[in-house]
């Protein structure tokens, strides 16, 4: 019989998966070690590698990680693959789409002629779209800039501007404390991170922290855990 189990720092250096990632796949569920150790460290099984090697096969299908755990969970498998496949076509005629107007500005270029105002824009709107949106998603927003006019969007782009700034006063303000609290160690940033998993946010930190505050905390330290002083 198969006993065999792995700590979570064991488990990426086998998987190339990293520590990171094993803990995101813990925190929405996707992918929850069948055991804990005394001390309250993940402690996967041979049933939670082979879930995560499923995981690992689903996720080179670019599935998004809710598609991936309905598949596991029972869903449709055949739909989820088919719902994908109608999203990477899609994407795919996006590219195209830019594809033919980049020839039009090369072949432009070529005689020696600027381009027209129109030919950027549709070059513009067929970046955005191949990038990011679907065809109707760019309608929408082309609809909304329309109905704002220019200046109504200016003024809500610099509000944006302005909650961006704040927000990231406030995250900054709250990492520096995290990081000061630990002197910097990343391998106690990781202990507390466990603990906080394991007991909750509240419990963990006697309601220094919501369980609100930690998520924002935790988003902020995504974008880069600072060095020590």
């Amino acid at each position: 019989m198969d006993v065999r189990t792995w700590k979570i720092g064991d488990l990426a250096a086998a998987t190339g998966v990293t520590v990171r990632t094993l803990r995101h796949f813990d925190q929405i569920g996707l992918l929850c070690p069948a055991q804990r150790s005394a001390a309250g460290h993940r402690v996967y099984t041979s049933d939670d590698v082979r879930r995560l090697y499923q995981i690992l096969a689903l996720r080179e299908l670019r599935l998004p990680l809710g598609g991936i755990a309905d598949a596991l969970n029972g869903a449709d498998l055949q739909a989820t693959i088919q719902t994908q496949l109608r999203l990477v076509e899609r994407r795919l005629a996006s590219q195209h789409a830019l594809r033919r107007r980049l020839l039009g500005i090369v072949e432009t270029l070529r005689k020696a002629q600027r381009p027209s105002i129109d030919q950027l824009i549709a070059i513009m709107e067929a970046t955005m779209q191949a990038r990011h949106f679907t065809p109707g998603q760019l309608t929408q927003f082309q609809a909304r800039h329309r109905e704002l006019g220019h200046e109504g969007f200016a003024h809500r782009l610099s509000g944006l501007r302005d909650l961006s700034a704040e927000a990231g006063v406030h995250a900054e303000r709250g990492t520096e404390a995290v990081v000061e609290l630990v002197n910097g160690d990343r391998s106690a940033l990781a202990a507390l991170y466990d603990k906080i998993g394991t007991k909750g946010t509240e419990a963990a930190t006697k309601g220094v922290l919501s369980a609100s505050a930690w998520d924002y905390l935790k988003r902020a330290f995504a974008a880069g855990f600072p060095g020590p002083a």
